[in-house]
């Protein structure tokens, strides 16, 4: 180690005292000539042997008059474990008017979200009227 340099420490996560959780979002695949935006947090952490993934769902925006659930499963942590670590996702959403489309891309970096394992996510859900 140079002279001056202090090793590198990694925070470390403590699922008792502090929540951190992971932005995801972005475009869709086009599918019936259109794509939706989606944007949600990661959800419950799952622990592994030198790892850990994320549980993720959410509803796409409304495009062409309809929106789409998706769900699924974080890959594995991507960078170590610390505080610049990422997550890959790979979705399908489920099937609407006939069709579904692909989520896809990678995580923030964590985020502090609360300093409890108590978390509660406020979605506001718009009705569709169709014409």
């Amino acid at each position: 180690m140079k002279k001056g340099k202090h090793p590198r420490k990694d925070v470390h996560y403590s699922q008792t005292t502090d929540r951190f959780q992971h932005r995801m979002s972005g475009n869709t695949s086009i599918n019936d000539g259109h794509r939706h935006r989606f944007r949600n947090l990661t959800d419950r952490f799952i622990p592994g042997i030198g790892t850990h993934r994320h549980t993720f769902n959410g509803i796409t925006q409304v495009a062409d008059g309809h929106r789409h659930r998706y769900s699924g499963t974080t890959g594995p942590a991507i960078n170590g474990q610390g505080p610049r670590h990422f997550h890959r996702f790979r979705q399908l959403t489920r099937f609407v008017e006939g069709h579904r489309h692909l989520i896809s891309g990678r995580t923030s970096v964590p985020i502090r979200v609360s300093g409890s394992t108590h978390h509660r996510h406020d979605i506001i859900i718009e009705s569709i009227t169709r014409l």
